[in-house]
């Protein structure tokens, strides 16, 4: 059924706001202009951000309904599409801002008693006449599946994390349980004396780990690992360990590139010199460059006698 014939046969039609602020509110179009924005003397006030003050209008040409763009900031999408202006047909999906309206029956319909004044679910419902051009009436929708959603959520248990050092607690329970778990499997069907072995070099690794010592770490757990290939979690923090060993490079190289552009020699060889212990392999590039820069920082020195 077309917009047209449903007026025709009983004259109910309206604007559903099914997303936004103002979901399950709905407006009943009697007028002939009806303005929609932001402003709080439109016939549809919006509470939304990201529509305009005046926004839209939807416009009554003999048996149909228009939306019309009046000049908005973000205008108007209707099906997907942006619009100046568009016939409305039932079932149309119309965006303005952060609010979409659906175009069609009011839902649910009330009389259109112009004294009408009804309460329902804490709203108030009224109709409004200016000068014979508009009758609106606004009403709040309660959606049934609302409350059945309500319910439902109600009975779910939720998990919350109240502040960070619940947090922190949470994440070293995980992490223990796994180590635990993970130590159990590796441990079934192993040469205990071994695996013995491995551990105890894995925890020495562990230890230098804890205290960013990462170039020590290394080297117990691939000893760890010589001893027991398939020990996991040397495994993981040998990988762990050489990914914060770059970094530390990194940083330190870094550093004494800006100390060294800005003729701040001192610091800078502390930093090239730091880069060295952690490379300690001078077939390295990064640890090259810190030799080489540590060379020209003594001949500038000297030069400055």
């Amino acid at each position: 059924m077309t917009s047209a014939a449903l007026l025709k046969t009983n004259n109910e039609i309206g604007l559903n706001i099914v997303a936004g602020r103002d979901k399950g509110v709905c407006y009943k179009l009697l007028g002939q202009t009806i303005r929609i924005g932001r402003a709080t003397d439109n016939d549809v006030v919006l509470d939304d951000v990201k529509s305009s003050r005046y926004h839209a209008r939807v416009e009554k040409r003999e048996q149909n309904y228009w939306i019309v763009d009046a000049g908005s900031q973000n205008g108007i999408i209707v099906n997907g599409n942006l619009v100046n202006e568009k016939l409305l047909t039932l079932g149309d999906q119309i965006i303005i801002g952060n609010t979409t309206l659906i175009y069609g029956p009011p839902a649910p319909v009330f009389s259109k008693t112009p004294s009408l004044s009804l309460v329902q679910g804490g709203f108030s419902v009224s109709t409004k006449n200016a000068n014979g051009k508009l009758v609106l009436i606004v009403i709040a929708c309660i959606i049934g599946g609302f409350f059945i959603l309500k319910n439902n959520s109600a009975n779910k248990k939720q998990f919350k994390i109240t502040d960070e050092t619940a947090l922190n607690a949470e994440l070293e329970t995980l992490e223990s349980f796994n180590n635990a778990k993970q130590m159990e499997i590796a441990k079934k069907g192993k040469d205990t004396q071994q695996y013995s072995e491995a551990q105890a070099f894995y925890l020495k690794g562990f230890r230098e780990f804890r205290e960013s010592n990462f170039s020590r770490a290394i080297q117990f757990f691939e000893a760890a690992l010589a001893l027991y290939p398939e020990h996991p979690l040397a495994k993981r923090y040998l990988s762990r360990s050489r990914l914060k060993l770059n970094e530390q490079i990194t940083s330190s190289l870094e550093r004494g590139e800006k100390y060294f552009q800005t003729q701040k020699y001192s610091q800078a060889a502390n930093e090239y010199r730091t880069v060295l212990l952690l490379v300690n392999d001078l077939n390295n590039k990064n640890a090259q460059l810190a030799q080489k820069r540590l060379e020209s920082i003594n001949l500038i020195l000297i030069n400055n006698r």
